[in-house]
């Protein structure tokens, strides 16, 4: 094709280049032309069955975050609560917490972006720091996937010589999935 062929077609609006391979559509057919039918034709044979695979998701591990963690006492028994909040795009479930060498029932379901006070411990005061390590358990609701999250606990020690907890930090590496 030359120059002026191409600026031709521009200027009636018709495609320049056309890939020769292609069927066009302005093609007329005419009924007398014959056509080879075979294989067009329906047959009693089944089709070929074809395997279609669901795109593979990527996995996805939910995350909270915990913040304002404080220590109420009352007489000899001390309650541990902290703020909760999801910060991953599924719903998760708070499961449950052991800290104190006492296991807490939570059982706190989070919304993304909800968040919710929850009692970590309810008990007695301790008179030691023995206890440096705090696990919480949760899962993802989608999925129905169990994790585990662990924590320093922090400490003060009182004039008395019990111990009451400060804060949680979260230990340097990462989440663990529970098989």
């Amino acid at each position: 094709m030359g120059f002026f062929d191409g600026l031709r077609k521009m200027i009636e609006g018709k495609p320049v280049f056309e890939d020769s391979n292609k069927p066009r559509a302005d093609v007329m057919v005419n009924a007398s032309d014959q056509f080879d039918l075979k294989g067009v034709m329906p047959t009693d044979e089944p089709p070929e069955k074809v395997r279609i695979e669901a795109p593979q998701q990527t996995k996805v591990t939910p995350t909270f975050d915990l913040r304002h963690c404080q220590t109420h006492i009352n007489g000899d028994s001390m309650t541990v609560t902290i703020w909760a909040t999801n910060t991953s795009s599924v719903d998760i479930e708070i499961d449950k917490c052991v800290i104190l060498d006492t296991k807490t029932e939570i059982d706190r379901r989070l919304s993304p972006g909800q968040a919710h006070e929850i009692m970590l411990y309810k008990g007695p005061i301790p008179k030691s720091d023995h206890a440096h390590t705090a696990n919480i358990f949760y899962k993802s609701i989608r999925e129905n996937e169990y994790f585990r999250v662990d924590f320093m606990v922090e400490y003060n020690r009182e004039p008395d010589g019990s111990y009451i907890v400060e804060d949680l930090h979260p230990e340097h590496y990462a989440i663990k999935e529970l098989t």
